[in-house]
């Protein structure tokens, strides 16, 4: 395909080979189990050990540490996953983006050197820290404490709502120095589950992404020392924004990756399912249903492929980060709801893979910051 102003890197060819790629790996591996991970709430290390070895897991960190420094390729990766198992791709992301990087763009080398490769060879599973019993929406609320010990650091404080908690390995907390405000007194620290004073719960029971592990830390006066500091004292918070651009320019792809596998059950079933002598498919009405969800999802795809470009250049993306997550998370509880709708009395059925993708899709009107958050952030940024 020549080259135009208006190709986004999907068009690329180089990224269709890659879609495919992963496409086959899913079907072959993720596919067959995604159904009885959800069910028996299970992690498959398994799937996320060979998909580490085709290098799926952290495309975008950079080459010296064994990623391919492709953001893009990222972008196609979770997508494609999200397309067979959101859960999977949840746990993979905590790991392989919110863990991972933040150590390679706010670390030492030796943080780099010792936390980034077996990441990338699905070794290892990170975590990131952040949401506490009482600070959600309002991240700065946060009352898990550091201060000085010697040398070292105490933390003390309590983290729930964390995606990998329970199996994580390494872990990304984000502690307040007692007495500071706002974005003063923030510190990031990297901690490794073995560490005294550092407890994680059982797994939460969950309406969806239930293949992926979410608990509580407990941190009680955890002594870390001061390698273990990422980035610089008292700038955790402003770290901590530029994360969550991030994490909100890629989290709709969740959406569209769950939106696509919706499209292609109602597509399927509407082809296949006959009342009143003839496919449903031949029905006004749920022509209507499928063209408005192909519509809705290439507009988000597009919108959020030119994000990612955003992204991968470095640029401020908080308005259109959230722009994207508002409008994809609406687009895809939409399109649940209309497939099962589509389907009828099959789709309510917990034998038949739409029922998980609409408890998957409500999630992605919550984390990584809610809808309502969503909104407010797209006005301040308007109203500067």
């Amino acid at each position: 395909m020549p080259e135009t102003r208006n190709m986004t890197f999907a068009d690329r060819e180089e990224y269709g080979k890659l879609r495919d790629a992963v496409r086959r790996f899913n079907l072959k591996e993720l596919s067959p189990v995604a159904s009885d991970c959800d069910e028996r709430e299970a992690f498959p290390v398994d799937v996320l050990r060979k998909a580490a070895s085709l290098g799926y897991v952290g495309p975008h960190l950079p080459e010296q540490y064994g990623g391919s420094g492709d953001y893009y390729a990222k972008a196609v990766v979770y997508e494609e996953n999200c397309r067979v198992s959101f859960g999977y791709n949840l746990s993979l992301n905590a790991s392989d983006l919110l863990f991972a990087n933040n150590v390679a763009r706010h670390g030492s080398e030796e943080q780099k050197q010792r936390y980034l490769p077996p990441v990338i060879r699905g070794e290892k599973i990170g975590c990131w820290a952040l949401t506490e019993p009482d600070a959600g929406s309002d991240a700065l609320s946060i009352t898990t404490t550091w201060q000085k010990d010697g040398s070292n650091y105490l933390i003390q404080g309590r983290k729930t709502f964390i995606t990998n908690a329970p199996i994580a390995d390494f872990f990304i907390v984000i502690a307040r120095k007692p007495g500071s405000s706002k974005v003063d007194g923030g510190c990031a620290f990297i901690l490794e589950r073995g560490m005294k004073g550092l407890e994680t719960g059982k797994p939460f029971k969950k309406l969806g992404g239930r293949c992926s592990p979410t608990g509580e830390i407990v941190l009680d006066g955890v002594r870390i020392p001061k390698d273990q500091l990422l980035g610089t004292e008292g700038s955790g918070f402003r770290d901590m924004f530029l994360s969550l651009d991030v994490e909100r320019s890629y989290t709709p792809l969740s959406s569209i990756g769950l939106a696509q596998a919706c499209l292609d059950e109602a597509v399927e079933y509407a082809k296949q399912r006959k009342q009143f002598g003839k496919s449903i498919a031949e029905f006004q009405l749920i022509k209507e249903k499928l063209a408005v969800m192909s519509a809705e999802l290439e507009v988000a795809r597009r919108y959020v492929y030119y994000l990612i470009e955003l992204v991968a250049q470095g640029k401020r993306v908080s308005k259109e980060a959230s722009i994207a997550k508002l409008f994809a998370s609406n687009m895809v509880n939409k399109a649940a709801r209309e497939t099962i709708q589509i389907m009828g009395g099959y789709g309510y059925m917990r034998e038949y893979k739409v029922e998980r993708y609409f408890r998957d899709a409500k999630l992605l009107e919550i984390g990584a910051g809610t809808s309502e958050i969503q909104k407010l952030i797209i006005a301040k940024e308007l109203l500067k």
